[in-house]
């Protein structure tokens, strides 16, 4: 027998060891390419999600902060309101005031927690 011939049956495919091996390593290169460009891809459309995300945020922020604004404005004029009506000037010119009478003789009740009272008149 010739060890150079090589006997070959027509359904076989016949690869060397090192062809199959070389087939392998390009396989493999392909599929990591594939998969880092998925990866790569993956990730700029996260970052791009993630920028939209961070800007429609601060979008809010920027209307919450003048709204509290206002709103610090609004109560800072409730405040100023609440003094002049509660002023002592406000308080005497009001007609309800003038029609009342004077106290003579008040009689004050001052309550302590261990005693009891007993209110004669």
């Amino acid at each position: 027998m010739n060890p150079k011939v090589l006997i070959k049956e027509p359904g076989d495919i016949f690869l060397s060891k090192r062809k199959e091996e070389k087939n392998k390593l390009q396989f493999w290169f392909a599929s990591t390419y594939i998969i880092m460009l998925a990866v790569i891809w993956f990730l700029l459309i996260y970052y791009v999600w993630i920028l939209n995300i961070n800007a429609t945020k601060w979008y809010n922020i920027i209307k919450l902060e003048r709204k509290q604004k206002e709103l610090i404005i609004r109560q800072e004029r409730l405040e100023v309101k609440i003094a002049e009506l509660e002023s002592l000037s406000n308080i005497l010119s009001n007609e309800d005031l003038e029609n009342m009478e004077k106290v003579e003789n008040p009689d004050y009740l001052v309550i302590k927690e261990w005693v009891q009272y007993v209110y004669n008149n």
